[in-house]
């Protein structure tokens, strides 16, 4: 419903102006109207640096806890545990499992674009603890993955997000988390729309997804999430 002074703007034809203003000095202001995740989480939403994507992680979470999906979460490629923070302010009642090799990109995973990248090396498995406060219901798996989700066959899980920057983690990622993840369950494979690593994400979903019924729906964050809800 609109207020009254939309309602005088858009008689004299101002409305969509005013709009185009408020977003220009206040562009995440109204990131969304009526967000379903509250106040709070919305500040760290506009906060984060990248509120589409973290809008839609909430969103998400949200979205399992309405609909009582059970299951834990994963986060596989934690770096320095930002987003972990985020998950575990969503959802700290579920067990949030995190993987990394907190050493960077194996070499045999690099394309020959990005032979030479030596980021993310700058961090640690204690490091990650201690930016996350001791949060309960944490579960760092450092090592290489997907080696590392030894001992986690039997798990549910309900929300996965990759970062892995790289094809064949991240197609192997997709095998080992999806005859998992519960129906109704969300994965979220970051840098979909890059072209880093030679589209290396956008390769292995569009990969695996091409026998499933499930399709991928692009998010236009900063570096081109992309999400499928199980069916």
């Amino acid at each position: 419903m609109s207020s009254p002074a939309q309602r005088w703007l858009d008689r004299f034809g101002l409305l969509g102006a005013a709009r185009r203003i408020r977003h220009r000095l206040a562009p995440d202001s109204e990131l969304i109207r009526v967000p379903s995740y509250e106040p709070a989480i919305a500040r760290l939403v506009r906060a984060s640096g990248d509120p589409v994507r973290y809008a839609s992680l909430a969103l998400a979470i949200r979205t399992l806890q309405r609909d009582q999906v059970a299951g834990d979460l994963a986060e596989v490629g934690v770096y320095r545990g930002t987003t972990s923070r985020f998950l575990i302010r969503m959802a700290p009642e579920r067990a949030l499992h995190l993987f990394d090799t907190f050493t960077g990109f194996a070499e045999h995973d690099r394309e020959p674009e990005n032979a030479a990248d030596t980021r993310f090396q700058d961090t640690s498995a204690e490091r990650v603890r201690q930016a996350l406060g001791g949060a309960a219901n944490v579960v760092i798996h450092a090592g290489y993955f997907p080696d590392t989700t030894a001992g986690l066959e039997g798990r549910r899980f309900a929300f996965v997000l990759m970062d892995l920057d790289v094809y064949a983690p991240t197609l192997a990622g997709l095998g080992f988390f999806y005859p998992r993840l519960a129906r109704g369950g969300y994965c979220f494979v970051h840098d979909y729309n890059s072209p880093e690593s030679n589209w290396a994400c956008r390769r292995a979903l569009t990969e695996f997804l091409a026998d499933k019924p499930e399709r991928a729906v692009e998010l236009p964050d900063p570096w081109g999430s992309a999400v499928f809800r199980k069916t």
